[in-house]
């Protein structure tokens, strides 16, 4: 079970005390306009990491209260230090620890050869979103998704020559979906608790607004692979396939059905990580001393996954501060006492999860706080707890995949090499799902009125 985080503050609930993480995403999106030529590597690393630090410098100047500069660097400190942000650094080490060394070992090869014998050509982009959405439903993270296909969507890109920020949405789309729709992810166990509802009813919710989703999002693709992408993928046919290829797939297999039987995301990498270790010392790919050395080199010689990380932690301190200064109490007291009707109390739970997932950029601890003014809000115009929970469920995870600061993005961008700017038109399923939602929302009006 998900445990709520103490989300203290002391500060008089203000707008303004919101105003830090406008100066990021505006920093961040002036610099991309200012210098649209260099470099994917600089505007992957410098680009953000510098514009966290603007928007920190700032917030360092809107405490209420007269507080030592010493104390506003501990608040900092204490959001950086979070348990869930530790986790999910230590989730990016591994990841990128596991997909160093399968790219090493041929079983990227391998698996990309099996896309191509069991996905037609003119369904790769569908098939591989299919096949990410049914591993992370399976598995119940979106972040263990991105981890494991995104070596494999790489592959893909530059073998039939495809847009990498293209693949990079497409597996971001899928493994959001899954994360939506899963009833062991972290995001569903989080809804269900502060709503004290029925997992199969908010289950049943869910799927009535994702799967019509997933279909116009299947069928978007199919559009993309037929009339774009078609012309490449013929002229870059896997012809070669053998029984040692098998063998190279079982690093994902292995973190396929470790996955299954609950195991930590932590622990089924690292175990994946030691099979495809083996795997390729039995094939003669690497020494020993040299796979030795893989536990430090996969992450070190990946830079953008390092510099995320430490994004990751400067996005969680200054959202700590912003908290502090009381940013998200003005937001839960205001979508609290400005709701009239069913429908109007359907949308400000949408966008009270909505803008607290953007203010701290974690979806869990969005609905984990908003959770409580949702019950609050639903309880006043009888609205079910399955609904509730569902609202939360699709706009934390719809908006937390369009955030380009986002975890699942930013590790997404990183393992592909392009911004997470430029990830935000290819997330079809994101932006698909947002529409489905507000129309449920819409639907609920018309048949109240």
């Amino acid at each position: 079970m998900v445990k709520q985080e103490h989300f203290s503050h002391s500060g008089k609930p203000s707008l303004f005390a919101l105003a830090p993480f406008a100066i990021f995403v505006s920093t961040y999106i002036l610099l991309i306009s200012i210098y649209p030529y260099v470099g994917n590597h600089v505007k992957l690393t410098a680009f953000p990491v510098f514009s966290c630090f603007v928007a920190i410098t700032f917030a360092l100047f809107t405490f209420q209260e007269k507080v030592s500069f010493k104390k506003k660097i501990k608040i900092f400190i204490s959001g950086a230090s979070r348990p869930t942000v530790i986790y999910m650094c230590f989730i990016f080490i591994f990841s990128s620890i596991f997909s160093h060394i399968v790219s090493l070992n041929g079983s990227v090869d391998a698996a990309i050869k099996l896309c191509h014998v069991l996905i037609p050509p003119g369904w790769i982009l569908p098939g591989l979103f299919t096949a990410i959405a049914m591993f992370a439903l399976t598995i119940g993270s979106s972040i263990g998704g991105v981890a494991t296909f995104m070596p494999i969507a790489v592959g893909l890109s530059q073998k039939f020559n495809i847009d990498p920020a293209l693949m990079a949405g497409i597996v971001v789309s899928g493994s959001m979906l899954g994360d939506n729709l899963s009833i062991v992810s972290d995001t569903t166990i989080a809804a269900i608790h502060v709503t004290n509802c029925n997992p199969a009813k908010k289950f049943k919710e869910n799927a009535m607004l994702v799967l019509p989703a997933f279909l116009i999002t299947v069928l978007i693709l199919v559009f993309l692979n037929t009339y774009f992408h078609q012309p490449f993928i013929q002229t870059g046919l896997v012809t070669s396939w053998n029984a040692s290829d098998i063998f190279k797939l079982i690093p994902y297999a292995s973190v396929f059905l470790l996955a299954l039987t609950g195991l930590d995301v932590l622990v089924v990498l690292a175990a994946g990580s030691l099979i495809a270790i083996a795997l390729g010392l039995l094939y003669g790919k690497f020494s020993i001393l040299l796979a030795i050395t893989f536990f430090f080199d996969g992450f070190y010689e990946q830079k953008s996954i390092v510099s995320m990380l430490v994004l990751v932690m400067l996005i969680a301190g200054l959202s700590r501060i912003i908290e502090h200064n009381g940013g998200i109490k003005y937001l839960m007291n205001k979508f609290h006492a400005r709701t009239k009707n069913p429908a109007g109390a359907e949308g400000s739970i949408a966008l009270l999860v909505s803008l607290l997932d953007i203010a701290v950029a974690r979806n869990t601890i969005a609905i984990m706080i908003a959770g409580p003014i949702a019950q609050q809000i639903g309880g006043r115009f009888k609205i079910p707890s399955a609904r509730i929970a569902c609202l939360l469920d699709i706009f934390a995870c719809g908006i937390h995949g369009i955030i380009p600061y986002s975890s699942q993005l930013l590790l997404a961008a990183a393992m592909a090499e392009v911004s997470s700017i430029s990830i935000i038109p290819h997330l079809h399923y994101q932006f698909v799902i947002l529409v489905v939602a507000v129309l449920s929302i819409v639907k609920t009006r018309w048949k109240k009125s």
